[in-house]
This record gives C-alpha cells, structure tokens and sequence, in this order.
C-alpha cells in the first residue's frame, strides 16, 4: 500500500472492497475478474484485466466487482494536487486537468490500449514489499505522465468502436494518404495492402472511426478540394476535374452533384452572386 498526502494506492483489493472517505477521483486497476457500473453499462459492459478505470467518487459508489476481482486503487483527495507539486516539482502535472480531459462527472473512463500503465501495474506488485513506497512514486508518476498525454478522444473511439489502437492508428493513416493524394483512386486491395489490414476489417475499422465508407469518405474530400478550386481560382471545371482524380467530365459533375447538391458550375455561380 502507497500512502502519501491526499493519495492513497491500495492493492489487491477484491469484490468486498469498499471506499472511505470522498475523492476526487480514481484510478482503478483490473488484475482479474471484472467490473460492471451499475449506473449504466460501461462500454462493452466490462472493464476486464489489464484495464484501467478513470472514475469519480459517484462512480466508485456503483461498482459492481465480479467475485473472483483483483485489482488495484489509487484515489486522490483535496490534498493529492498539493502533494504532486512537492514530490514531482518540475513536472507539470495537473490533476483538474486530468479529471476534465477524461470527462468523468458524466460516466466513467476505461484505459484500455496503454502497454506502458499495464507494465507499471506489473512490476509494481513485483516489487519487494520495502521497495514499495519508493517505487510507488516512481509509478504514480509514470501513470499520471501517461494520462496526461493520451489522447482521450482516441481512446474512446477505440473502446466504442471494439477497435485496437493499432487499428485506429491504421486508419487515420489511410485518411491521411487518402486526402495527400486526392488526385488518384486506390482499391479497397491496394489500400489495404499498402497499410497491412485484411481488407474486410479496414472497412468496417474505417466507417466506425470516420462514420462513412472508405470511397464515400475519399469522393466526398475530393468534391471538398474541389469546390475550394471552384470558389477562389478560375480554372476550367475539367481542369479542376483533373486535380481531384476525374478525367471524365460528367463523372465528376455527378459525383460533386451527389456530394454538394448541385453541379460544379451551379456552385461556382452562386458562390460567385453571394460574394458579389
């Protein structure tokens, strides 16, 4: 057990356990077993080993632990922020900051992707008993620098989406090369090829991230470079066409027609009467 001002880390807690006082916040470790909130479902309905949970005292209050729960607890109280500034001066850290990044007054938050707090939760309960105090502050901060610099938005995209980080990191790297080289057309094979994903899974990892297939999401960029050309330079519609991967005049009169609701050159009309 670490046990500094306003902190507390306790391990290997069970399904009896039980909080006192009022945190601010928690941060919750399963070792084995599962969660449940009883407050609404977590998303995927459990948080399972090797997660953590970021969670406020109201949270706490509506856990259910499965009978077979290990885990660990680190809870912060009024006093926590205090002591980070005197053990970790030099670091910026701010706990306000966390608790409102994560979001956790309205439900709470699971880490589900981060090898780095998985391996600080593992070599902690490797360590000798007397070394705990000391390596525990070495921990804490690891997992509060780790916390810091998440990106929380990915992280919930990743547990609603059912996706791995790799996956998500995969298809925005697919955006990117879609909207780099919006003057040419991949397969679906190419794309897949090129970023190492099975094809079926790139499709469906790809409309749960961006909410739109692939083609759709890459034809609606490329009507979105295009009318850009078509408000601020006077370039020939087919030449814009070009720009955008159309040959084919028509073809791509349709498909901006699709996208934006009137052809390229109903566009450039009223956009020009409405700048007049």
């Amino acid at each position: 057990m670490l046990n500094l001002a306003g902190i507390d880390w306790l391990h290997n807690i069970d399904n009896r356990f039980a909080v006192t006082g009022k945190p601010l916040f928690a941060l919750e470790f399963c070792r084995q077993g599962h969660i449940k909130w009883c407050g609404g479902l977590l998303p995927c309905n459990h948080l399972e080993p090797g997660e953590m949970l970021v969670c406020s005292v109201w949270t706490l209050d509506n856990l259910e632990r499965s009978s077979d729960y290990h885990g660990d607890i680190i809870l912060f109280y009024d006093t926590a922020a205090e002591s980070i500034r005197k053990i970790f001066s030099g670091f910026e850290i701010d706990l306000d900051s966390i608790r409102s990044k994560f979001n956790i007054h309205e439900k709470p938050f699971i880490v589900h992707t981060r090898e780095e707090i998985q391996s600080v939760f593992s070599k902690y309960v490797q360590t000798p008993t007397n070394f705990r105090q000391e390596y525990g502050r070495l921990s804490l901060l690891e997992i509060l620098l780790a916390l810091k610099n998440m990106d929380a938005h990915r992280e919930s995209v990743c547990r609603d989406c059912n996706i791995s980080m790799l996956q998500f990191e995969k298809v925005y790297g697919i955006r990117s090369f879609i909207c780099d080289n919006i003057d040419s057309h991949y397969t679906i094979e190419e794309l897949a090829d090129k970023f190492d994903m099975p094809p079926t899974a790139m499709k469906v990892c790809f409309k749960n991230v961006f909410g739109l297939p692939v083609f759709t999401y890459a034809r609606r960029e490329r009507m979105k470079h295009a009318a850009k050309q078509l408000r601020e330079c006077d370039r020939g519609i087919l030449e814009i066409a070009g720009t955008v991967g159309y040959n084919n005049g028509s073809k791509f009169a349709h498909a901006f027609q699709d996208v934006m609701g009137m052809t390229p050159k109903e566009y450039r009309k009223r956009y020009k009467q409405n700048a007049a």
